[in-house]
């Protein structure tokens, strides 16, 4: 039995190294090509170690494409992703988990199922939506698009904590003289903070990496979001390979970041909704 169970962990060790190389090599070789030249992207057979490393691709995100304005902009729709997804999903979530009304379990099921709709056939009556708002090549725009898609899995995610929070606490805070409001923010929110470390993480990767909405609300780089950027780089002529290697990294560093730190939380968070 031991020889049984020494060989099953050796074994799922072994895929799981498998899988992990299989993930990260991709990231390794983008972040190796963008410390390249243009001649030795192309080079065959291709080389692991950057023969004569620069910074030139990097230094052409911000010179020749622009990359200051657009980060300025994808901060800009990130923060408003957050923001929105953080307070109305927790609102929401704990209303559905504390006051049960007729039909919740439907309206519940509902926001699951517009989960389950393809991004692509919200954009176009979005776009007319926009358009008839005067709102098209604007921040607020993206901001909107990403939040309608990502509100109802805050609601999902958030119900089954505050599901397992004490009753008691809370009527113990009404009796302090708390109102309902009161008790949100100041009681049943603070108890569920690994719940909103997760919403906040995935809150900011569906602002940060959104290219649909960006590609789709923005046509100029005033409002023109990160992603959107690097598309630029694929031209019907000729594609930017070494730029897009280091945009690929520079976009991929703020959510590694994030996820390094918020990595307890998010575990935690997954291990409470499954």
């Amino acid at each position: 039995m031991r020889r049984r169970s020494r060989g099953a962990h050796l074994l799922r060790a072994i895929v799981l190294i498998l899988l992990l190389l299989g993930t990260l090599l991709p990231m390794g070789w983008m972040l190796i090509s963008s410390f390249k030249t243009e001649d030795e992207i192309y080079r065959a057979p291709p080389t692991w170690i950057p023969q004569a490393p620069t910074l030139d691709n990097y230094e052409a995100l911000f010179g020749q494409f622009g990359f200051a304005r657009l980060t300025v902009n994808s901060v800009g729709i990130t923060l408003g992703v957050v923001v929105i997804s953080v307070l109305f999903g927790t609102m929401a979530a704990y209303g559905f988990s504390r006051y049960r009304f007729r039909g919740s379990a439907v309206l519940m099921g509902a926001l699951l199922l517009t989960r389950m709709i393809t991004p692509a056939s919200l954009v176009l009556p979005l776009y007319s939506l926009m358009q008839a708002l005067r709102l098209l090549n604007s921040l607020t725009a993206i901001i909107v698009g990403i939040s309608v898609l990502n509100l109802p899995f805050v609601v999902w995610m958030m119900k089954p904590f505050f599901d397992q929070l004490p009753h008691e606490v809370e009527e113990a805070a009404e009796l302090d003289g708390l109102s309902p409001v009161g008790v949100f923010w100041r009681t049943a929110l603070p108890m569920a903070a690994p719940g909103l470390a997760s919403i906040f993480l995935f809150s900011f990767v569906a602002g940060w990496v959104d290219l649909l909405f960006g590609i789709t609300f923005a046509t100029t780089p005033h409002a023109m979001p990160l992603t959107a950027g690097l598309m630029q780089m694929q031209t019907g002529y000729k594609i930017y390979w070494g730029p897009l290697m280091a945009g690929g990294i520079y976009l991929s560093l703020p959510t590694l970041v994030l996820a390094f730190f918020f990595q307890r939380s998010l575990v935690n968070g997954l291990r409470v909704t499954t």
